[in-house]
């Protein structure tokens, strides 16, 4: 029975972290590109300029996407990087010497 709870536990880990990365990052670029498309329309139907409030929360939302790619890639290359430039990124062994 413990086999059983510990793989239940382990693939629900992998089902949210899919689900978070595979659908999240997706719709946090798609609400950004709501903000930065938001204008401020005059009374007589003249596009004035955008918001600078929401102008802000979408550099947050690419912002966050950004940093999300970015650490992705280093996640994968992080033995690469270790080997290579002698850092150790997200617990990559040390190279052997």
């Amino acid at each position: 029975m413990h086999t059983f709870v510990s793989i239940v536990k382990s693939l629900g880990e992998v089902v949210a972290i899919g689900i978070v990365l595979g659908a999240g990052l997706p719709i946090l670029f798609g609400v950004g590109i709501r903000f930065w498309s938001l204008e401020t329309v005059g009374a007589d139907g003249s596009v004035a300029r955008r918001n600078p409030v929401y102008q802000a929360v979408a550099y947050i939302c690419f912002a966050i996407v950004l940093a999300a790619i970015v650490a992705g890639i280093l996640y994968v290359a992080k033995d690469f990087i270790s080997h290579t430039f002698d850092v150790q990124l997200f617990g990559a062994k040390p190279p052997k010497k």
